[in-house]
């Protein structure tokens, strides 16, 4: 996915495409008990940041309905306690989890204790706010990615590309937040993802943990450094699960990318703004990729199959739902078959090897799937 190429389009020919990654969700996990305490840990995309009438540092909005946090508690009947911070990145949250010493810190640690679901969203900040805070120092004294017009944006990012001293640096930054977060194997080094989920699993070693992956805004900018930075962090996530031996991930970057034009899924597809945050849209995918994953792989919606001489099984992998076909002994497969998602969105869908395939992020309501195989 690309987002905001209408803002931005003639910066396009300076930098190259950036390529996406493909992960599939991962499948084992610890059956939950619910009731029970569901604990979101992250940065801004878990607090909510940028859903409407988001105010900074509004705790109200962290229980809002289409924040991905609340709506995946309200389906689990799980206690839900949001503790997504703004502007956090892996360092921060280590050391909020190491060593605590604000009382909402200690209140975050014993609330993981006890929670029987915990949800990580981090490592973004690592490379966005290097990049975010070098479009601003452009923009000038008073103005940020948030209030800034577009012209004046698309001037920052200019200077900055054509700014050798300034870009050498940003891409040092990037580098190093991406490398402080997934670790240097060349090196032995180990990262601050893994000590995260050994100190979570320290803490609850009983929970069940949901690691969602990095997703590009800014899908055009710098791809080569940009681009690396996030490929290398969301490979230590995929890779530090252990196959969902160790944690769950809830691949939300592929399915971001994946996604196709006009799903608007972060407020920067607008083509009104620079902000990097999920809409109402995007935070709805998120929810279904996290729950499908904290469910073991049941999916949030109600899956109704009307195969006609066959059979009908559907999952999500690498961003996109997959329906397999089987048709009963003797029956051939049909070449089309039809989707319908909530009561009214229908796609007519090509088998190709059995399997037919659309972007999770066009699943949002129940699901229903036809398809005829005959003799």
């Amino acid at each position: 996915m690309k987002p905001v190429i209408r803002l931005f389009s003639f910066i396009i020919v300076l930098i190259l495409s950036v390529t996406g990654m493909s992960a599939t969700v991962s499948t084992a996990g610890t059956q939950i008990k619910s009731p029970g305490i569901y604990v979101a840990l992250g940065d801004s995309i878990t607090s909510g940041y940028g859903l409407e009438s988001f105010t900074n540092n509004d705790a109200k909005n962290r229980s809002s309905s289409y924040n991905f946090v609340t709506k995946l508690g309200k389906k689990l009947d799980m206690k839900t306690v949001n503790l997504g911070v703004e502007g956090i990145t892996s360092t921060a949250l280590l050391n909020s989890l190491k060593k605590p010493a604000t009382a909402e810190q200690k209140n975050a640690v014993a609330q993981i204790k006890d929670a029987g679901l915990i949800t990580l969203s981090v490592g973004g900040n690592n490379v966005f706010i290097p990049l975010l805070n070098a479009v601003n120092d452009q923009l000038g004294k008073g103005k940020s990615i948030f209030n800034a017009g577009a012209a004046e944006i698309q001037n920052a990012i200019l200077q900055l590309l054509f700014s050798e001293t300034q870009l050498s640096k940003l891409k040092a930054n990037i580098s190093a937040g991406a490398e402080a977060f997934a670790g240097n194997e060349k090196l032995h080094k180990s990262g601050e993802l893994s000590e995260i989920i050994g100190t979570i699993k320290a803490l609850n070693p009983k929970a069940k943990l949901v690691v969602q992956t990095i997703y590009d805004p800014y899908g055009f900018i710098l791809p080569d450094t940009v681009g690396k930075a996030i490929d290398t962090m969301n490979t230590a996530i995929i890779k530090q699960s252990g196959s969902g031996k160790n944690y769950i991930v809830a691949d939300v970057c592929s399915a971001f990318e994946k996604a196709g034009k006009g799903m608007q899924l972060l407020n920067a597809d607008s083509g009104k703004t620079f902000d990097p945050h999920p809409t109402k849209k995007g935070h709805e995918v998120i929810y279904t990729l996290m729950a499908y994953a904290a469910d073991n792989n049941k999916l949030p919606y109600a899956l109704k199959a009307n195969v006609v001489k066959g059979s009908a099984a559907a999952v999500i992998s690498g961003g996109e739902f997959r329906i397999t076909i089987t048709p009963s002994k003797g029956c051939k497969l049909p070449q089309i078959i039809y989707l319908t998602v909530g009561k009214s969105v229908k796609y007519n869908l090509t088998l190709k090897n059995a399997t037919a395939v659309i972007p999770v992020a066009k699943i949002n309501g129940d699901i229903t799937i036809t398809a005829v195989c005959t003799k």
